[in-house]
């Protein structure tokens, strides 16, 4: 686990997990710079208009040019995968998920090699990289092993679109699951991320996935296509996972009521605090849960819920904390967090930053590795006006609000009245307060006394909804 570190600490590596990092990453920054078409029907489409992505990382490092879709690319990869659907349904469920079984093999053999690729193309360190490459390994492991006994009836089409929060575990799981279950897949990341899913079709690619079964396009103006891809009345199911506008847009789906949906949107995660049994743990729980990932994660906790008697300990505790957090390149071990996905994020925040100033009561040292606009110093606020977005919506940054209440009983309303999202956690040493969340906290998944850092952004697979 990479810890919170001392700002002073030189940049290196201190332990072998990081040099193994360095190396696999080295290997992927010094490999062949590919030209990434759309995928549809087992065929590559171009347009022939390029445009190209750098890792938010480092603006130098150019990853790869991607080709931009025509009009009309969108609906040609629902027809490969309507016309795929049809004769993968009739394909026994281990058979199809045999297929699976050797990427899995892959990501076992080679998970610091995939981890690599998460972090460059997304500005992830080390450990929350792996965890991205960890979950999917154990979300693939789940449904291969379940594919035998399945029942369920495919021959449909699934859209799978996603952004930065969770660039290789959740849309990837999502995509296999509904492809074991007998459906075909169309494919939509962000394009601000799309590395990892571009790799994974490259590989799926080689152990002879029929054409069409899945399908892969990324569009520099996404929001058109993604609109087009998403209201295709043909689809039987829409996977969606992250945050941001793209994600927000899904709940205007042009939907009947045979199509199935997914949620895998970003919320605040909140966390109470009450009368916990070590503050100290507590606040370090509660940064590594907000900012780890900058605070994009699916589970980043952007929120939290404090009474009144444990207010000023949390704050001291907090603010402590805040002073040795290192914001950096996350090619060192000794970098807790780095960089925010891209220019437009990092302007929100800044924007956000000053917008809030006299509410900011902590702010951690500016990056020392890098003087590039993506590197932003996160931020905890407190006071916030009733109004203020940033006390009910998620802004997907690294910016964490201290609500205060008077009791209990106020804690769990401001709980009811949060847009959660996937978790929910609590600090606290009284079990009946525990209980009493466990009850209460309506979301899909819950941590009690520990970080939200180790939380799998895969959440409530099943094969069943495919």
């Amino acid at each position: 686990m990479a810890e919170i570190q001392d700002a002073s600490l030189p940049d290196t590596q201190t332990t072998e997990d990081g040099r193994l990092f360095e190396k696999e990453f080295d290997i992927v920054l010094g490999g062949e710079k590919k030209d990434h078409p759309c995928y549809i029907g087992g065929f590559k489409v171009g347009s022939g208009t390029l445009f190209y992505l750098c890792s938010p990382i480092d603006e130098t490092i150019r990853y790869g040019s991607f080709q931009e879709p025509e009009k009309g690319t969108m609906k040609a990869a629902v027809d490969a995968a309507e016309k795929a659907a049809k004769e993968w349904a009739k394909v026994p469920p281990e058979k199809r998920a045999s297929y699976f079984q050797f990427y899995l093999n892959g990501l076992k053999a080679r998970r610091m090699h995939y981890a690599a690729v998460v972090s460059i193309a997304s500005g992830m360190v080390r450990e929350d990289a792996l965890n991205e490459v960890d979950s999917l390994i154990s979300a693939l492991e789940s449904m291969i092993a379940e594919a035998p006994g399945l029942k369920v009836k495919g021959g449909g089409v699934w859209a799978v679109i996603s952004q930065h929060n969770s660039p290789l575990a959740s849309p990837v799981a999502y995509a296999v699951g509904a492809m074991i279950a007998g459906n075909a897949v169309v494919m939509n990341p962000s394009n601000l991320c799309p590395l990892t899913i571009f790799d994974f079709y490259t590989t799926i690619e080689k152990f002879g996935l029929p054409g069409g079964v899945l399908n892969l396009v990324v569009d520099r103006n996404e929001d058109e296509s993604t609109q087009e891809l998403a209201n295709d009345m043909r689809l039987r199911g829409v996977a969606a996972s992250g945050s941001g506008k793209r994600m927000e847009d899904m709940m205007f789906l042009q939907v009947d009521d045979e199509l199935r949906f997914v949620n895998n949107l970003k919320g605040m995660s909140p966390a109470i605090v009450y009368r916990p049994g070590d503050i100290k743990a507590a606040a370090r729980a509660i940064i590594e849960s907000a900012f780890s990932y900058s605070g994009q994660r699916i589970h980043s906790c952007s929120k939290v819920i404090v009474t009144m008697d444990e207010q000023q300990k949390l704050v001291d505790n907090l603010s402590e904390i805040m002073k040795d957090l290192k914001v950096g390149d996350p090619i060192y071990d000794t970098t807790f967090t780095g960089p925010v996905i891209g220019k437009d994020a990092a302007e929100q925040f800044e924007e956000t930053y000053l917008a809030n100033a006299g509410f900011v009561i902590s702010k951690a040292p500016k990056c020392r590795d890098s003087d590039q606009p993506n590197y932003v110093s996160p931020i905890i606020v407190t006071g916030l006006d009733e109004e203020n977005e940033l006390g009910y919506m998620d802004s997907g940054l690294p910016i964490l609000d201290i609500k205060v209440v008077a009791n209990l009983d106020e804690a769990f309303e401001e709980l009811s009245n949060t847009e959660c999202g996937m978790s929910a956690g609590i600090f606290s040493k009284d079990a009946k307060a525990i209980s009493r969340f466990r009850e209460e906290a309506d979301v899909p998944v819950t941590y009690v006394n520990e970080s939200s850092r180790r939380l799998s952004p895969v959440v409530g697979l099943d094969l069943k909804a495919f």
